[in-house]
């Protein structure tokens, strides 16, 4: 950078060579080429940066591969660079029949023998291809195809609605039961019909039973032990309609209020106070009288029209 300022100050035509020392010193102290130039220190990295530096997967570098030498190739058939033209094209290059009758039979006059033999000749050659053929074919008039008649079409239509619908599979074949008359089975019916264990009569004489003690015949039942030999309503339905219970409870008729009861159950006076509505809750405010509906409120009053 330096020599580079050098050499743009001297190439001007403002500067005149001095080879006193005191230029060379006043060069130096303006481009501060007086200090000396420092070394750069080299610093050696250590090997766990080199390690933690390098990536962890490293993406592997695109190798382009050789295509196989023995691969399957289309062939595209090009006749323009075959020496020969195919037969095809030899037969649609040939003039149609009829054009080339056509003329000869029109110039038939004003032509010489020797053309008049090469159009012979090539009215013979374009009479065996096959387009000359294919020219000559006539297309069937479509006024003698027949449609359906509306019976024929109804006809039809039946058929592919039966035919439209799903294959129902067969059904399995029901094997056969050869039956026995009712004479032939009541033996058998007999047999079932009989318990598998049969109990050995008692015939010896019956035990006799404890005695009732005289206390337990002149006993009365408590409400606790009636409502415990009721049987226990196993669910909603045996417990029949719901009955509820409004009598007030013998507490309540026999309880007396206190002071405090008393004076909340009185009704407050208000003395001095202007207000209708302690009165009279139900009046209506003059201004709700004279009060006129905006076009908005009447369409809001109106009933919506519900879609059936």
């Amino acid at each position: 950078m330096m020599a580079n300022s050098k050499s743009t100050i001297r190439n001007t035509f403002l500067y005149t060579p001095c080879c006193c020392p005191v230029g060379k010193k006043l060069e130096k102290q303006q481009f501060g080429c007086g200090k000396p130039a420092r070394k750069r220190k080299s610093y050696k990295t250590p090997r766990r940066i080199q390690y933690l530096a390098k990536p962890r997967k490293p993406k592997r570098k695109y190798q382009p591969q050789q295509v196989q030498q023995y691969t399957t190739q289309t062939e595209v058939s090009r006749p323009y660079d075959e020496p020969y033209a195919s037969k095809r094209l030899q037969q649609l290059a040939q003039p149609h029949v009829r054009k080339l009758v056509a003329a000869q039979e029109e110039y038939r006059r004003f032509i010489a023998r020797n053309q008049q033999e090469q159009l012979e000749k090539r009215i013979k050659k374009s009479m065996f291809t096959v387009y000359s053929r294919l020219a000559n074919v006539q297309l069937p008039d479509l006024s003698e195809l027949k449609g359906m008649t509306p019976d024929e079409w109804q006809k039809h239509r039946d058929w592919l609605a039966r035919n439209a619908q799903p294959k129902m599979p067969p059904a399995p074949e029901q094997p056969k039961r050869n039956r026995k008359p009712l004479s032939a089975l009541l033996n058998r019916i007999e047999s079932l019909a009989a318990p598998r264990f049969t109990r050995p009569k008692f015939t010896g004489k019956e035990r006799p039973l404890p005695a009732v003690s005289p206390a337990a015949t002149k006993a009365t039942p408590s409400e606790h032990v009636q409502k415990l030999a009721e049987p226990i309503a196993r669910r909603r339905r045996a417990k029949g309609p719901i009955v509820e219970d409004t009598s007030i409870p013998e507490n309540v008729l026999k309880a007396q209020a206190s002071s405090r009861i008393v004076q909340l159950a009185a009704a407050k006076h208000y003395a001095n106070v202007k207000n209708e509505y302690r009165d009279n809750p139900f009046i209506v405010e003059p201004n709700a009288l004279k009060a006129k509906a905006s076009d908005r409120i009447l369409e809001l009053a109106k009933p919506k029209k519900v879609k059936k």
